[in-house]
């Protein structure tokens, strides 16, 4: 992975909300086609660092570049977050349009493709999350799991080279639970570039390039999933493994 070029590097990054500090001093970098995983506790900031990334928070200090592009607020947000999907907890699907319409919306609006482009796209898309045949219905009449694929569907139809995952596992029932994290592990084996904050320690040992452990706004271990959790360095990191695993 040595060769890769950088798809994201983090400099100094600190997050406060009012007087909390969320995020201290977070550095890394991620490389094309690799998966890093963030786990953590609740409310350690593993989310914030996801958020950050593209702007849906605002760092308080530090630097983040995508591509080799310095994101700077109100200058290039919207080519850099045509790059970089975003899969939510919560599946954020327009309740008033179809499945099809969905996956369209962005690709028409934002990109300008053509409908009829847009339309045969979206069904490939749907078709790959295994959806196809639900194209047609309205996102109330499909089960959570299904609601994410679609919602992983429409990320993917910004044609992205990252895509960031926010727990998109957590809102679900567990037996939808496998459904997504096998579109999820699909993608990993075709080369997607994607950071992955979950709870689901089963995909960061089997999908993950990295594990980073964050807690209390900070890195506290990194490393690859067989040594980090075989043989992790850090008492903090050890506490947390014993009760997740």
């Amino acid at each position: 992975m040595t060769d890769r070029k950088v798809m994201i590097e983090v400099k100094h990054l600190t997050k406060s909300f009012g007087d909390t500090v969320v995020l201290k001093d977070i550095n890394f970098e991620i490389k094309e086609k690799e998966v890093v995983v963030i786990i953590g506790p609740s409310g350690s900031g593993k989310s914030t660092v996801l958020r950050c990334l593209n702007y849906l928070e605002t760092p308080s200090s530090g630097e983040i570049i995508i591509d080799g592009i310095p994101l700077k607020e109100g200058t290039n947000l919207n080519t850099i977050r045509r790059e970089v999907g975003m899969v939510f907890q919560r599946f954020n699907l327009f309740p008033n349009m179809s499945v099809l319409e969905n996956v369209m919306l962005a690709p028409v609006q934002v990109r300008g493709k053509k409908p009829e482009d847009a339309q045969r796209e979206a069904l490939q898309l749907l078709k790959r999350v295994g959806l196809d045949h639900k194209a047609s219905a309205m996102p109330d009449e499909l089960s959570g799991g299904q609601q994410q694929r679609v919602a992983i569907a429409r990320s993917l139809a910004m044609n992205p080279q990252i895509l960031l995952f926010d727990e998109p596992t957590s809102a679900l029932d567990p037996e939808m639970v496998k459904e997504v994290l096998d579109v999820m592990k699909s993608l990993a084996r075709e080369g997607m570039t994607m950071v992955v904050v979950t709870h689901e320690m089963g995909f960061a040992k089997e999908v993950g390039d990295r594990v980073l452990f964050v807690d209390g706004g900070l890195i506290v271990e990194e490393n690859d999933p067989e040594s980090f959790f075989s043989s992790p360095k850090h008492k903090r990191t050890q506490d947390f493994l014993a009760k997740v695993l």
